[in-house]
C-alpha cells in the first residue's frame, strides 16, 4: 500500500512539473495510464490546470480542458486558473479557458476578477480583451477597489476611463429613449402640431335652395305612368281535364 502511494505521489508530481513545463507529451503519457490525476492537488491544492495556466502553457491548457479537468476548481484562496493566467497577462490561456466555460467573473476570496489581476499587472492586450468579453468595470474587491482603482499604467486607465463613459453614456441613451418611449402624445397635442389648417366648408343655404328647386322641376318631368294592362282570361288555354279539377 505504501508502494501504491509512493507511485500515486511521485506521478502527481510528475504531471504538475510536466504541466508547468509544457511538456504535453508527458501530460498525455501520465494521463494515458491514470486518467483521475487530471484533478490531482499539490501540497498548495493546485492542479496541473492551475500550474499549466500560470505557466501561459496553452496546448497544456488545451489539452486538460478536453480531458475533462475540472476548469472552475479553486486553489488556495480560491484562486481559478483563469486568475493564474490573468495574473501573468496570458491571452491565449484565458481565452482557451473562456471557451471551456470558466466565467469572466469569477472572483477569488479576495474579491480579484481576472480583470483585475490583468489591470494590477499592466497586461493591456489581456484587459482590452477581458472588457470585450464582458468582465465588470465595477466590480470591487474586499478592499473596496475596482479595476480602476488598480491601474498604474497609463492607457490602461484611460482605456478604463473610456470604457466607464461609454458605459454610462450608454446607459444615458437607453434612460432617454425609454422616456421617448414611454410619453404618449395627448390628442390635442397632435392637433396642435399637425400643422393643417380646417378645410371644412360652410353650409350655403342659397346653394341649396337652388339644388331644392331644380329637384322639384326634374320631378315634374317625369314620364306619367304606364297604364294599367286589360286583363285577358286565358280559360280557352286550359284542358278539359284543368277545367274539370277547377269546377271541382
Amino acid at each position: 500500500m505504501s508502494v501504491n502511494r509512493k507511485m500515486g505521489s511521485r506521478e502527481q508530481q510528475d504531471i504538475h512539473a510536466a504541466a508547468r513545463s509544457g511538456d504535453l507529451i508527458a501530460v498525455q503519457s501520465i494521463l494515458a495510464s491514470n486518467p483521475l490525476l487530471v484533478n490531482s492537488r499539490d501540497k498548495h491544492s493546485r492542479a496541473p490546470l492551475h500550474l499549466a495556466a500560470w505557466a501561459g502553457q496553452a496546448q497544456v491548457v488545451s489539452y486538460l480542458c478536453k480531458q475533462k479537468a475540472d476548469v472552475g476548481a479553486a486553489a488556495m484562496d480560491d484562486m481559478g486558473a483563469i486568475h493564474f493566467a490573468a495574473q501573468k497577462g496570458h491571452l491565449e490561456v484565458v481565452r482557451t479557458l473562456l471557451m471551456s466555460g470558466v466565467s469572466v467573473k469569477a472572483a477569488n476570496r479576495k474579491g480579484l476578477t481576472s480583470l483585475h489581476y490583468a489591470v494590477q499587472g499592466s497586461h493591456l492586450d489581456l484587459v482590452k480583451y477581458l472588457v470585450k468579453k464582458g468582465s465588470s468595470l465595477s466590480a470591487k474587491t474586499k478592499a473596496g477597489k475596482s479595476p480602476l482603482d488598480l491601474a498604474s499604467n497609463e492607457d490602461i486607465r484611460l482605456f478604463l476611463v473610456e470604457c466607464e463613459k461609454s458605459l454610462k453614456q450608454g446607459n444615458a441613451n437607453v434612460t432617454e429613449k425609454d422616456e421617448k418611449v414611454g410619453a404618449k402624445p395627448s390628442p390635442q397635442d397632435g392637433a396642435e402640431n399637425s400643422g393643417e389648417e380646417d378645410t371644412s366648408v360652410e353650409p350655403n343655404e342659397e346653394h341649396d335652395e337652388g339644388v331644392k328647386r331644380k329637384s322639384v322641376e326634374d320631378d315634374s318631368h317625369e314620364a306619367p305612368p304606364e297604364p294599367k294592362k286589360t286583363r285577358v282570361a286565358l280559360n280557352h288555354l286550359l284542358s278539359a281535364d284543368d277545367t274539370e279539377e277547377d269546377a271541382e
